[in-house]
């Protein structure tokens, strides 16, 4: 947090455009590296929650903000969430809920759509961004991403700026995409441990050995039609919601209701009450208990289920009277 602190206050000092991006994937990495082709600024990478929490990033004016929620002080807003809105400050807004990115829409508003290093980056970003990564090179930019801190991350989008999907190749590079293919492959043998329903609930004790995305396209690819991974950060739970294109389930309308957003399929919320959350998302989705898959050190080491009380609907004062009326 210091570090971006300082970057944003020496940018203000020397009036730098400055960039609040998406830290988690690679479509907010690909729309900061597109900033940062066109406009030599300085970048800083944000969770949503960390932008919806009311945090430092809130304090001050930004010129660009990609890929997340908007804070209250901005000028140009450029996203394709659905629940994600502009704020009032803002001048100029590139929002469309049907695009396959955010790059996408980036790449319009940073006017690079002649640019074959930007356009060959978007492309890797909708296949990212719409989980069906078919290129060799979609893959290890999500591996990259995934693999590296959030320190790194600033750095890829600075090489992926310069270099284009050439910087891929780089040693360093290399050895995040290594890092984050190990963890893939511990996520493929968890999710061979879960057996398929239609919605799945699981409990992580970490992130750091597990991708909860990759595991969940994993059991939707193999039948699932919800998924739904939680895992504790800092405190809090972060709660992760997958769908099915059949499963007339639109994740973002979940996540809503329970402080969060994202995309139909895929979306996400970070909660402090995780029993409320859960019985929240179940409602929603009409059960009236879920079983709970625990894992912990790669193994499934319960499976707790979790009953849902619903309450009943008052009756009227008026159908109390009838009721109560005696027969004749």
């Amino acid at each position: 947090m210091l570090r971006d602190l300082l970057a944003i206050l020496w940018a203000k000092l020397t009036r730098k455009k400055t960039c609040l991006s998406h830290s988690g994937d690679a479509d907010g990495i690909i729309c900061a590296a597109l900033f940062l082709r066109r406009i030599r600024g300085v970048v800083v990478l944000a969770e949503p929650y960390e932008v919806q929490g009311g945090s430092w990033l809130n304090t001050f004016k930004w010129d660009y903000v990609l890929d997340l929620p908007c804070p209250p002080k901005a000028a140009v807003f450029i996203d394709h969430h659905k629940t994600n809105k502009p704020s009032p400050s803002v001048v100029e807004v590139y929002h469309d809920p049907k695009a396959p990115s955010a790059a996408s829409l980036a790449v319009k508003a940073f006017k690079l759509e002649e640019d074959p290093v930007a356009s060959r980056l978007v492309e890797l970003a909708n296949e990212c961004d719409t989980a069906n990564i078919v290129s060799e090179e979609a893959w290890d930019l999500n591996d990259a991403v995934k693999g590296s801190s959030r320190g790194d991350r600033v750095k890829l989008a600075k090489l992926l700026s310069q270099m284009g999907v050439e910087a891929l190749k780089l040693p360093e590079v290399r050895k995040w995409i290594a890092k984050n293919r190990e963890k893939r492959e511990r996520t493929r043998q968890v999710a061979d441990k879960i057996p398929v329903e239609d919605s799945i609930f699981i409990e992580l004790d970490s992130e750091e050995d597990i991708s909860p995305r990759n595991l969940m396209i994993t059991l939707e690819k193999r039948g699932a039609k919800v998924t739904c991974v939680v895992s504790k950060r800092n405190g809090k739970y972060k709660v992760h919601l997958g769908s099915r294109e059949d499963s007339g389930v639109d994740c973002s309308e979940i996540a809503s209701k329970i402080g969060g957003g994202g995309h139909k399929y895929a979306a996400g919320a970070t909660v402090e009450d995780l029993r409320k959350a859960l019985k929240v998302i179940a409602s929603l989705l009409r059960l009236k208990s879920i079983k709970v898959h625990v894992v912990k050190n790669l193994e499934v080491v319960e499976v707790k289920e979790i009953k849902f009380k619903r309450r009943k609907k008052r009756e009227s004062r008026g159908s109390r009277r009838r009721n109560s009326k005696p027969k004749a």
